[in-house]
């Protein structure tokens, strides 16, 4: 999955010297594998989770734990790292663990990890019966664990509708009908969360109170929310709807949600009795941030993967081969710089701060991606493009302002091969773009410019016209390559 199955344009209209088009791109494809292989789940959880059989314990971001004190190890969770994840702590732990159950992608659940660990078929975006039924075999775990029992929690982006389980009364149409109704608003992720924490008994903290008597309680999560409205880097509580975390929405927060965004009338019926049967009442609520279960003697919550790793590898790869490497928005406690407006106006914040490093005759290379191979409507990861993307389009008769246009910017780039395709990689910490500048006059001049984050598409089409094939990060290259156009040109 991390190797580059990734076309060039036609090698005949260019020179492959140091500096050129060509080579730079293969630059920015070295980078993004060199990415890949640092946030994909096994290196991950290898960097994190280390066994010694000869002493019997298991050691995890530092701490120990003694395995003689635990009867069970069970494992749960989803997402889509989820297989991935659990294939790695099996080869760790191997037949120490009990049972387990883990919820991913649909494909994913065709070859099983051990006998011991089940794989449910879950869908995503769109929550499906066999998640569900993965979702409630996960709670009869959850509810049996004794004080001898160690809970390890593995928790993925996609896991909110991965791990999807309506609460009773509450239909699977009525629960994917609201969460539609939200997006179209649009509704930000986290008043999505607000309300979907309030219709699941397994989010926002609900999978660490039906293990309330577990003898121990780990949570190990690849993050890929660096952004979001809280305003917190890598927000516990936003990762898949926060299973194993405190929350601090209500049932009466859930609520204004609907009613801000004048949604409440089209909301399911039964939506709406469950959350007003509910106002002002503790038993249904979401776990509070101060329940003694959150305490480090029983709970451990560890991010093994996340945006900054992906950019931090991204710096490593770039400097090996010659770059100077800039981290933009990195490791900053702040997601001020971090890429999560719309791509047009990310595009033009991109463009002010590449601007500033360039001087006559530099050549920029730009390249976007996302980790979890999959792009939007699109089946790429991502798109390169530089200043050469659309003469080329233009001496091949492609019209740019077409797949703009119409949001199909992935298809725009096969047809150039100049896409990033590396199919679904099995992790998912959100996006990596990278400017490179090179200067065909002085060979030693070589630039990094590294982001991170999520921008997002806002897709406004004639009614009854569907979008193109087409994400965030292909968006953000045709954009990208507009700009350095109208720079070669203008």
């Amino acid at each position: 999955m991390t190797d580059s199955v990734v076309k060039t344009g036609d090698s005949s209209k260019r020179t492959d010297g140091p500096g050129s088009g060509l080579s730079v791109q293969a630059d920015a494809r070295t980078i993004f594998d060199h990415v890949l292989a640092r946030v994909l789940p096994e290196s991950a959880l290898r960097r994190t989770v280390h066994l010694n059989e000869a002493a019997n314990t298991l050691t995890v971001a530092g701490r120990k734990y003694n395995l003689a004190d635990y009867k069970r190890i069970l494992v749960v969770g989803g997402g889509k790292a989820g297989r991935r994840t659990g294939s790695e702590l099996v080869n760790i732990l191997g037949g120490r663990i009990t049972a387990g159950v883990l919820n991913v992608y649909q494909e994913q659940a065709r070859e099983p990890l051990s006998g011991n660990i089940e794989l449910f078929a879950a869908h995503h975006p769109t929550p499906n019966e066999a998640g569900v039924e993965g979702a409630r075999r996960m709670v009869d775990l959850l509810k049996g664990a004794d004080a001898k029992t160690l809970v390890i929690a593995l928790i993925s982006g996609g896991g909110s509708s991965l791990m999807a389980l309506p609460v009773p009364g509450i239909s699977l149409e009525d629960y994917v009908a609201i969460i539609d109704l939200l997006l179209t608003v649009p509704a930000t992720i986290d008043e999505v969360n607000a309300v979907r924490k309030h219709l699941d008994p397994l989010k926002g903290g609900g999978m660490r109170k039906m293990a309330k008597d577990a003898g121990g309680f780990i949570s190990l999560v690849l993050s890929d929310v660096p952004v979001t409205k809280t305003g917190v880097v890598d927000d516990p509580s936003v990762i898949s709807s926060g299973p194993t975390v405190g929350d601090d929405s209500t049932f009466a927060s859930a609520k204004k949600v609907l009613t801000s965004h004048n949604i409440w009338d089209q909301a399911p019926p039964a939506v709406k009795r469950y959350i007003e049967g509910n106002l002002d009442r503790e038993d249904n609520e979401t776990l509070r941030k101060d329940s003694p279960l959150l305490t480090a003697e029983r709970s451990q919550y560890v991010i093994i993967a996340n945006n900054d790793l992906a950019m931090e590898a991204a710096k490593e790869k770039a400097e090996e081969l010659g770059y100077r490497a800039h981290l933009i928005g990195c490791k900053t406690g702040s997601v001020a710089d971090k890429l999560k407006a719309e791509v047009n106006r990310e595009m033009e914040n991109i463009w002010k701060v590449v601007s500033s490093y360039l001087i006559d005759h530099d050549r920029v290379t730009f390249a976007s991606f996302s980790t979890d191979g999959v792009d939007g409507r699109s089946d790429l990861a991502g798109a390169v493009a530089d200043q050469d993307t659309l003469a080329s389009a233009r001496e091949n008769g492609i019209d740019y302002k077409k797949y703009l246009a119409k949001y199909d910017s992935a298809t725009f780039f096969k047809e150039l091969g100049s896409e990033i395709r590396t199919g679904p990689t099995g992790t998912n910490v959100a996006d990596v773009s990278i400017a490179l500048i090179a200067n065909p006059d002085k060979t030693d001049r070589k630039i990094a410019i590294i982001f991170g984050g999520e921008a997002t598409v806002n897709v406004n089409l004639p009614e009854g016209q569907k979008p193109g094939y087409g994400g965030r990060n292909t968006h953000l290259a045709l954009l990208a390559a507009k700009k350095l156009d109208e720079q070669k040109w203008g």
